[in-house]
Parts: C-alpha cells; structure tokens; sequence
C-alpha cells in the first residue's frame, strides 16, 4: 500500500513538472519548440504562420470560394486536441462549435482581424506573435512585408494608381485606400439593387475591384471599365502565403510587373 501511495505522488509530481513546463514563459520563442496552431482558414492560417507558428490543420478546405461556409465535422475535433492554440476571424461558425464540442481554454483562442493591408498585417501579425512569443520570428517576416510594401507603393505611384477612379467591395476597401486609389463608390458584399447600381455607375469608376470569393460587382461590368476580381485567401491562383496573395493582386492590377 506504502509502494502504491508512492508512485501515486510521483506520477502526480511528474505530471505537474510536464505541465508547469509547458506553460513556461512563452517568450524565448516558445522555449525552442515550435507553436503548433490549428486554424479555421488559409487566411487565418497564413496568418499564424508568418507570426511564427506551425500550422497542424488548417480547417476549411482551400477547395471552397468562401471558406467560412466550411461546416464542422466531428473528425475536426482531433485537431483541436493536439494544438497549442486555435486561431480564427470571429465570422465561422463552425469555429463556434469546434469550441462548444472540445472546450478548449479561452485563453489559447486568438481571434484575427482578416484584412491584407500591410498596415493591418503588420498590426495583427505582431500580436499573434507577441501571444505565442514568437517575436524574433515575426522580426523576419516583417522586413519581407515592408520590402514588398514598398515595392508595390512605388509601383502604384508610377502606374497612376492616384489618378484612377475606383468602384471597391468592402472586403478590399482599406487595401485599395492604401494603395492610393480614388475610391468613388464602396459595394458589397449584398448583391447590388437597381439604384445602387445607378449610383454608382453615376459615379462613373473607370476601374471595378471586386472580391472573388463573394464577388458582387459583376454587373458594373462594361463600357471600357476595368474589372478585376481579387483573393483574400491564399491558396487560390497558385499563391500560399500572405505575401502571395499580395504580390498577385498587385499584378493583377498592373501595379507590379
């Protein structure tokens, strides 16, 4: 019985010394061992990774156009097992019931703002690295983005991004502010009625950005307007991470060769 009660403290004190170590101070880039991150989309995913984490699962199937529409699946439920953190935008709800299905702690859930302008990057990035302390990594990823961001502001001043008169959907509003656009008239993401579309025609928008993953701007389509349709999410057009998806919207817009 005295043997018994023993290796019961033991096990007991083990298991508290394996616990206690692996909540220890997350800031010496999480005690060289990496964070490992189940994410709701590639967008959230992307995300997590340049702050510095592994990605074990990214939920959504990158297959979807609009991946928030994902619905969960019992078999999703092993992933959050096995991660450190999950990390989503506060708008899919199979997240929701991911949570109500594990009951993983509050305080291992990041919630992200989704935008990719490199301000907003930059911000959200840095604070889902300041949660996982994975700071030093973060320092890399954001001399990439400000290299590229200049690039592409460079690029914008000298295509006449400035004096181009643009009709936006809300979901790529705050990237083509930053980019210099004259945003005349701002759509979506419902489906434009009669008079709006009147409206905004009336604004006369040389150039249309539409969102492809909830496109609502197809009917200003014409009369020699410009029409472009871009990504948020990576993993579509043969992009994978955050810089990907800013590299090919650019392009697409003429603003990088």
């Amino acid at each position: 019985m005295r043997v018994f009660r023993f290796r019961a403290a033991a096990s007991a004190l083990l298991f508290a010394v394996v616990l206690l170590s692996g909540i220890a101070s997350p800031s010496l880039e999480a005690q060289s061992n990496p964070v490992r991150v189940t994410a709701s989309t590639t967008w959230v995913g992307a995300m997590a990774e340049a702050a510095g984490a592994e990605v074990l699962r990214v939920l959504a199937p990158v297959e979807l156009r609009h991946p928030a529409e994902y619905d969960f699946r019992a078999s999703d439920v092993r992933y959050a097992v096995e991660a450190d953190w999950l990390v989503w935008a506060g708008y899919e709800g199979f997240m929701r019931s991911l949570f109500e299905a594990t009951g993983f702690p509050e305080d291992r859930i990041a919630r992200v703002h989704t935008n990719n302008s490199p301000p907003v990057l930059k911000e959200v990035v840095g604070a889902l690295a300041e949660q996982f302390g994975t700071r030093d990594t973060f320092r890399r990823w954001e001399a990439e983005l400000d290299a590229l961001a200049a690039e592409i502001q460079s690029g914008a001043a000298d295509s006449g991004v400035p004096r181009t008169r643009a009709a936006v959907h809300e979901h790529h509003r705050v990237v083509a502010e930053w980019l210099g656009y004259d945003i005349v008239a701002v759509f979506g993401p419902a489906e434009l009625t009669p008079s709006r579309l009147r409206e905004i025609l009336g604004a006369d928008p040389e150039l249309i950005i539409d969102n492809w993953h909830m496109p609502s701007g197809e009917p200003l389509r014409g009369q020699g307007r410009e029409y472009h349709a871009l990504i948020n999410f990576p993993g579509q057009e043969g992009t994978t991470t955050l810089l990907d998806v800013l590299r090919y919207n650019t392009r697409k817009l003429g603003i990088l060769p």
